[in-house]
């Protein structure tokens, strides 16, 4: 592989380093690879391949559901259980969220899917103004079929449209919370996306960015995780030091911190080490709260070495 034929989503460099998997999931042409820039060390695929109506049919959906037998139903279940754990975690972060009778908070969930993170920030700030943002309409109108048996929240929006450099400009400094929930990874300029939901805070505002962790210390102890872990969905692999490299890019005058967070339960994580295959069709994912007193130890260290499964990003404006 030639440096011609390679271009960093994150810094530019046309130097590529080492191949870092030449299997990637879901890549039926054959031709995908995932490499490390040789300037800055970030890992991506190569090319960079996105493609809109690979979402607007839902396609990251419907790989899950054909590569582990995972029913859609199972699919809604988790990403309503994934929504009120992110919603609990403001208070674990220290995210200062209105209370009581407070009103004129606004947030914006970029990337949002089916809105359900947002029905659960709409519902539990209910003098909020709360819009989900999402380029795919299908996923959108899926979203709102799926909510149609809920009760009514009046202070959610849900939207079908693309953070790019206009509709950050229309709504400069219009929100008070702006989140972005495994988004990043999936765009072929996360500088460009992130400078454009900085754009979108007001002073004193938080953005708030999860990815899946490259430091995922389960790539060391199941290849076959391994094996799965680059996919054709995913542009960008993002270590703890290159997601925090990535805001500084977008927003130099931020304060900006990188925790570890750990999504799937201990049993998940043994039945890759044990058995070195997925766990199947209902993998754990469990509600937030610790079941035992040895999950409680193994989720925390792994997420104070940020060898859990995923990365939680805050970038706070400190001026205007």
């Amino acid at each position: 592989m030639s440096g011609k034929e390679f271009s960093c989503v994150l810094c530019n460099s046309g130097t590529v380093g080492v191949t870092t998997s030449d299997f990637v999931k879901g890549d039926k042409s054959g031709t995908l690879a995932v490499v490390e820039c040789g300037t800055c060390g970030h890992c991506q695929l190569n090319p960079p391949f996105y493609s809109s109506d690979f979402y607007e049919k839902d396609g990251q959906v419907n790989n899950v559901i054909e590569n582990y037998g995972t029913a859609f139903e199972t699919i809604v279940n988790h990403s309503w259980v994934e929504a009120r754990r992110r919603f609990d975690r403001f208070a674990d972060q220290g995210i200062d969220l209105p209370a009581g009778e407070t009103s004129g908070f606004t947030a914006i969930d970029v990337g949002g899917g089916y809105g359900f993170f947002g029905n659960i920030l709409a519902n539990k700030l209910p003098n909020a103004e709360v819009l989900v943002l999402d380029p795919s309409k299908s996923r959108i109108e899926k979203g709102r079929e799926l909510m149609a048996d809920l009760p009514a929240v009046a202070n959610l929006d849900l939207a079908a449209d693309f953070l790019d450099d206009a509709y950050a400009e229309q709504h400069r400094a219009q929100f008070d919370l702006v989140t972005m929930w495994h988004v990043l990874e999936h765009l072929d300029d996360p500088v460009g996306l992130l400078r454009n939901a900085f754009k979108l805070l007001r002073k004193g505002g938080t953005l708030c960015v999860e990815v899946p962790n490259r430091n995922d210390e389960l790539m060391a102890l199941s290849p076959a995780f391994r094996d799965r872990w680059f996919m054709v969905e995913h542009i960008s692999y993002f270590t703890p030091a290159l997601l925090e490299k990535t805001a500084w890019m977008a927003a130099p005058d931020a304060s900006i911190k990188v925790t570890g967070y750990q999504r799937y339960g201990i049993f998940n994580y043994f039945h890759w080490v044990h058995f070195n295959k997925p766990q199947g069709e209902n993998p754990d994912l469990f509600e937030g709260k610790d079941r035992l007193w040895i999950e409680t130890t193994w989720r925390a260290a792994r997420e104070a070495a940020c060898t859990s499964d995923a990365l939680f990003m805050t970038v706070k404006k400190l001026a205007d």
